[in-house]
């Protein structure tokens, strides 16, 4: 049976799109019914009674997608030969339980990961971006409801305790985890809202419930990234202009960037004690001087993948000597270190310059606000990886739209002139005879 003639298939592929997408996110888990409210009592999983039923889907939805792609395997095939780095990253996380410590478990963490890549594969080849980006508003749109209702119904479980007393994570496991979704669906529904007329509205509604969402997890990180994101969507639109006034306006735009970045750099202690936070991050760049100490003595290739944050791991010193468990090193830049060493870090780097690229030229070359996405999404995915880490996990949404956004970009190269056709060269011929 053919699927793109189907559209009773199409519609239910879309709908477990849909579904997959809320799989990733993290919210089927509930995991703030079944963790502490002060993250900190409770960083390490007690572990979560949905874990079979999330077993049981994550094998389905792969599986699901697997033949997917096989009905499509020449589309699939042709998105998945835009680029190479991603699949030697995705090589070297294959190979790590060759040196990992806990060769089973990298083994075990590097298929899912794989898999998600491949995820994102089959979105490429599926679906435009328009049409990727209006399957991610209905979820994130069912995610930020679903947040709400769930916060009012059950506070005690979704509103943290101790040092983050009063913050929202909904059904998550931090609020952290719901903060990062809802910056991401601002995103998506502004870049809707301006690209629709007809329902411009109903996405402009959803972009104003990320908003509230954001304020309610008390996410300092995520309000600040969310105004970098308002501010950059002029900028970036610029990249559009072709006329003289472009030159002397990124001089300028660099010129006060700058500025606000010695501000920013000369009264950092002031700014954080007025942002609520200690000068340390939260005592994360004692984590990260330990994390950087013990990188050094594996410095290539790491410990392998999903191989140090674990029981009985390496991680035990950084955890002794932190005096809580934090199950990873809250940068994603660290953390793909630790795992894949040096060697992963300048991949990963190199895929992400790669990208960023290519989504100039893809903004450039388009004529829609959709053609933001790419540029705006590896913003996001890069800002974000500072604080957070979201960099080749496996399961993971924003790994898989990651790769999505990679395989769905076109290699761009100049265009060539095109020949005249007969009736331009009709055309000129008179004119030169007149």
């Amino acid at each position: 049976m053919n699927l793109e003639l189907n559209p009773l298939l199409k519609f239910l592929e879309k709908r477990a799109t849909i579904f997959a997408l809320l799989f990733l996110s993290e919210m089927l888990r509930f995991d703030s019914l079944y963790s502490d409210p002060d993250p900190r009592a409770d960083v390490v999983a007690v572990g979560n009674p949905l874990d079979p039923v999330m077993s049981l889907l994550q094998h389905s939805i792969y599986a699901a997608t697997f033949l997917l792609m096989l009905a499509r395997w020449k589309s699939v095939i042709r998105a998945g030969l835009r680029d190479q780095l991603i699949w030697i990253l995705a090589g070297i996380v294959l190979a790590s339980f060759l040196w990992s410590d806990f060769p089973d478990w990298s083994l075990k963490k590097s298929i899912t990961t794989v898999q998600t890549t491949y995820f994102g594969l089959y979105l490429a080849s599926r679906y435009n971006f328009k049409q990727q980006l209006q399957m991610l508003a209905w979820a994130i749109g069912i995610i930020t409801i679903v947040s709400l209702l769930f916060t009012l119904a059950f506070p005690g479980a979704a509103i943290e305790a101790g040092a983050n007393a009063g913050a929202w994570r909904g059904p998550f496991v931090q609020k952290n985890v719901l903060a990062r979704i809802m910056v991401m669906g601002a995103i998506v529904f502004l870049l809707l809202a301006l690209d629709s007329r007809r329902k411009r509205y109903l996405f402009w509604g959803g972009f104003g419930l990320c908003i509230l969402m954001i304020l309610l997890t008390g996410s300092k990180t995520a309000l600040l990234l969310f105004l970098f994101v308002v501010i950059l969507l002029p900028l970036y639109k610029a990249l559009r202009w072709r006329d003289t006034i472009l030159v002397p306006l990124i001089i300028t735009l660099l010129l006060v960037a700058g500025s606000i970045a010695v501000l920013i750099v000369g009264n950092w202690e002031n700014i954080l004690v007025g942002l609520g936070r200690d000068p340390t991050l939260s005592g994360r760049t004692d984590l990260w001087e330990l994390a950087i100490e013990l990188i050094s003595k594996r410095p290539w290739l790491g410990y392998g993948y999903q191989g140090f944050w674990i029981e009985d791991g390496v991680a035990e010193i950084i955890w002794k000597a932190e005096g809580y468990r934090p199950p990873h090193a809250h940068n994603g830049f660290v953390n793909i270190t630790l795992d894949l060493g040096l060697v992963g870090l300048f991949l990963f780097l190199l895929i992400i310059a790669v990208t960023y690229m290519r989504a100039i030229a893809w903004l450039r070359l388009g004529k829609t606000t959709i053609e933001l996405w790419p540029i705006f999404y590896v913003t996001f995915f890069f800002m974000y990886n500072h604080s957070e880490n979201t960099i080749i996990a496996h399961n993971s949404l924003f790994w898989a739209l990651l790769s999505s956004v990679i395989f769905s970009m076109k290699r761009l190269r100049p265009a060539q002139p095109s020949k005249p056709t007969k009736e331009q060269k009709q055309t000129k011929l008179v004119k030169h005879t007149f």
